[in-house]
């Protein structure tokens, strides 16, 4: 078998890692019978070059025969460190592939001296899960996509408002309260991107939304900051929102609005984890 190389991406891979992202997916969804989580080959070409265009998100790629076979990403941006999307070539999968890709996120972060490391793991794909204990990763929060129409009661008694750049200070603090550190550089991105929202109470931020569905995160003091905020939005993004399955409130919340539940993903950690103090949505990241 031909020697298997790891380099660094770069934005001629753009195209190719797009399309393996997509057909991984579509290949793994397909066989299990379930949603494809991208969505389409546009979005996950879409995604690479953006990915490739912010600073503080880094990738490798994987190369056998002088051709790409598979890629990983991790988000560098804060003290915790996301991985994903990892995704190998269907023609080549199972053969260790995936493992050497994140095997060699891993080693760089752990020379970068990152407190932890963390990713979302498609539950019912047991390889992956097997792998990334193997790894080391460590299961935190089993989780529950929801999908649907977004209800509108806003019977919270908070206010619900776009997120500005003079927010981020107090957005972080709360994230602190909740995690124990924040996500200040992503908050800001999507600040400026104009996806991000606010919820207050009383004149003070107790929340905030970097956006609804997949790719965003929230942060409450409280489930009710959390559902102020998810009855503000437009619509979810992409398969759903992530929702942690053992807080009761948020999943009867989610439940008895008629949102359907899609499928289960898994938080899975290395290093620093605080068990949260208050309510939470991971974005597919962590």
């Amino acid at each position: 078998m031909s020697v298997l190389a790891i380099r660094p991406v770069a934005a001629a891979d753009a195209s190719v890692c797009g399309r393996i992202f997509f057909d991984a997916f579509e290949s793994l969804a397909t066989r299990h019978g379930f949603p494809i989580e991208p969505g389409s080959p546009e979005f996950t070409d879409f995604q690479v070059h953006s990915m490739l265009a912010t600073d503080g998100i880094v990738g490798l790629v994987a190369v056998r025969d002088d051709q790409i076979v598979g890629s990983a990403f991790a988000d560098e941006r804060g003290a915790i460190v996301g991985i994903g999307p990892v995704t190998v070539d269907p023609a080549v999968q199972d053969v260790g592939i995936g493992r050497s890709l994140v095997q060699a996120l891993l080693d760089r972060e752990r020379e970068r001296a990152a407190a932890g490391v963390r990713l979302v793991q498609t539950a019912y794909h047991y390889r992956s899960l097997s792998l990334y204990a193997k790894l080391g990763f460590v299961i935190r929060e089993p989780l529950s996509v929801f999908q649907g129409s977004v209800p509108h009661p806003n019977t919270s008694g908070r206010t619900v408002r776009p997120a500005t750049l003079a927010d981020v200070d107090a957005c972080d603090a709360v994230c602190r309260q909740v995690h124990g550190h924040d996500r200040s550089a992503e908050l800001a991105t999507w600040t400026g991107l104009g996806t991000a929202r606010v919820v207050e109470k009383d004149g003070h931020i107790t929340g905030y939304a970097t956006g609804f569905g997949y790719g965003w995160h929230a942060i409450g003091e409280s489930n009710d900051d959390i559902i102020a905020l998810l009855e503000s939005a437009d619509a979810f993004g992409g398969l759903g929102i992530l929702v942690p399955s053992r807080n009761t409130t948020l999943m009867a919340w989610c439940l008895e609005s008629g949102l359907q539940l899609v499928q289960q993903s898994t938080l899975m950690t290395i290093g620093l984890y605080n068990e949260p103090q208050g309510a939470w949505l991971p974005s597919i990241l962590y």
